[in-house]
């Protein structure tokens, strides 16, 4: 939520009782306040991704694709060209570009219509009915080329929603009666022709528009997916709407890992911890549809899929939450829009829905791929709603810019916690080129050790100059004091 407070100037003995923080060259973004120990007249404001002119870049223009084509998939950067698979009609399609902006479909031989060949890689027979070598496939989730794999055959994996009907054996789905529903998985030498590893590699998801990373930190892909949760002051303050038995499922989304993509720690039907679902914070209404995570700088950034289940709404659009450990995730500043909805005449006027691959770097930006629809979310019980048309296109922003600590002409300060500062040169990526910015070093008593020049232009990467006193501080823990007049702030490091 927005931040306005009083300064506090505080020293080491109340400031924290937790070690100082390290501050390297990884950039310290302030999608939290986990580096803040007070902030006076400054506000942390989402800033929204740009959506590119020429969206949509993909869009239905083939019988086969049946007006349905969007982001449930993925786009990656594979042997210098972008690779999208993506869901259409059915089943799933993939395209192909140079410059991930205007795209190609191959024909290929993988699945013929009409004798012809298509870029359609698999596709259903029916509602709840797989394809050939597929008996349970519903809905993509991904793909993701595996380096790591020794067996030339699954180098690129793929992700999908399982689901067996009339099912009446042990376990099954305790949110759909009836059905077997899990995560299944493919492998493929060249991500064209894929052939199925395993139907059921864990059950501990229900639904789709479940997601993935690869984390480093950990050496294991970790998975978000659907399952259903509703906290008790939610259901006590929301039950008394008389929409909300008909309307509110309680969409959350729970958390798995593996080394291999394949063995997972929790496989039993609604057995993953949740990470994530909606709270008092959120409108009433408001279900968490799903969530895809990616490892940036020092934090875990969380895109969140934001579903209003409302008769007369019925829309999703991404907000942003972020984590330290990938597993406790706050949500970020007022939960407004990341990647808004569109607006009136737009293609993506009522739903979205997220690539699962991280963002690509594309120069000084960060570029996120996405889903749009013209129409709602069903069910829907208005007027207002579009035909079932739907594409895929991208939206950036600046690098590290999601958030920004900003202040207008009247001045902000944020003082930050106890911080161990490893490099010899402090940078910022701020914004003050009509304004300008303040940077001094305190230390234990809040006395100023030194003072920034002021700095005025806006930049992805500024080093900070020093007028007064001497930096980098001694190897002991220091706060900084930073003040702000008609600026934003977007990160800062050392080098």
């Amino acid at each position: 939520m927005t931040r306005i407070c009083v300064l506090v100037l505080l020293g080491f003995s109340a400031a924290s009782t937790a070690a100082p923080i390290a501050v390297d060259h990884r950039k310290q973004l302030f999608l939290d306040d986990y580096l803040i120990a007070s902030m006076n007249n400054v506000q942390r404001r989402i800033q929204p991704a740009e959506k590119h002119p020429a969206n949509p870049v993909i869009w239905a223009e083939e019988a086969w694709e049946e007006k349905l084509v969007t982001l449930y998939g993925s786009v990656i950067r594979d042997q210098g060209r972008y690779k999208a698979w993506y869901k259409c009609g059915g089943g799933i399609a993939y395209a192909e570009s140079d410059d991930g902006i205007t795209w190609s479909k191959p024909p290929l031989d993988v699945v013929l219509v009409d004798g012809r060949k298509t870029n359609v890689l698999l596709r259903k027979t029916g509602k709840f009915n797989g394809a050939e070598g597929y008996p349970y496939f519903y809905e993509l989730f991904g793909v993701h080329k595996d380096v790591k794999d020794p067996d030339p055959s699954r180098r690129y994996k793929m992700g999908f929603l399982n689901i067996e009907t009339g099912y009446k054996g042990p376990g099954g789905d305790p949110f759909h009666p009836g059905q077997r529903r899990g995560l299944g998985v493919a492998g493929s030498p060249d991500g064209i022709h894929w052939k199925l590893i395993d139907n059921w590699a864990t059950e501990a998801i229900c639904d789709g528009a479940t997601h993935w990373m690869f984390d480093p930190a950990r050496d294991r892909y970790v998975l978000y997916g659907r399952t259903r949760k509703t906290l008790p002051e939610v259901e006590a303050a929301w039950s008394k709407y008389d929409w909300y038995k008909d309307w509110h499922s309680g969409r959350a989304v729970a958390r798995v890992e593996s080394p291999d993509f394949l063995t997972w720690d929790f496989t039993r039907p609604a057995s993953a911890p949740v990470v994530l679902t909606a709270d008092l914070g959120d409108k009433p209404g408001t279900e968490i549809y799903s969530m895809k995570v990616f490892p940036y700088e020092s934090v875990y950034i969380g895109l969140v899929q934001v579903y209003m289940a409302l008769p007369d709404e019925s829309t999703l659009d991404v907000q942003l939450a972020v984590s330290r450990d990938s597993v406790h995730f706050t949500r970020v500043g007022d939960r407004s829009p990341f990647i808004p909805l569109g607006g009136v005449g737009s293609w993506d006027r009522f739903n979205l829905s997220l690539a699962n691959n991280d963002p690509h770097p594309d120069g000084d930006r960060l570029r996120f791929y996405y889903g749009g629809r013209m129409y709602r979310h069903t069910p829907y019980k208005g007027p207002d709603t579009g035909p079932t048309r739907s594409g895929i296109g991208f939206a950036t922003i600046r690098k590290d810019r999601f958030v920004a600590l900003q202040a207008s002409f009247d001045g902000g300060q944020i003082v930050t916690r106890p911080l161990l500062l490893t490099g010899r040169t402090l940078r910022l990526n701020a914004q003050a080129n009509f304004g300008e910015i303040i940077v001094e070093v305190l230390d234990d008593a809040g006395k100023t050790l030194a003072r920034s020049e002021e700095i005025r232009v806006d930049n992805l990467d500024i080093p900070v100059a020093w007028r007064d006193g001497g930096f980098p501080p001694d190897g002991r823990p220091v706060q900084l004091r930073i003040t702000l007049k008609n600026a934003l702030l977007f990160a800062i490091w050392c080098t």
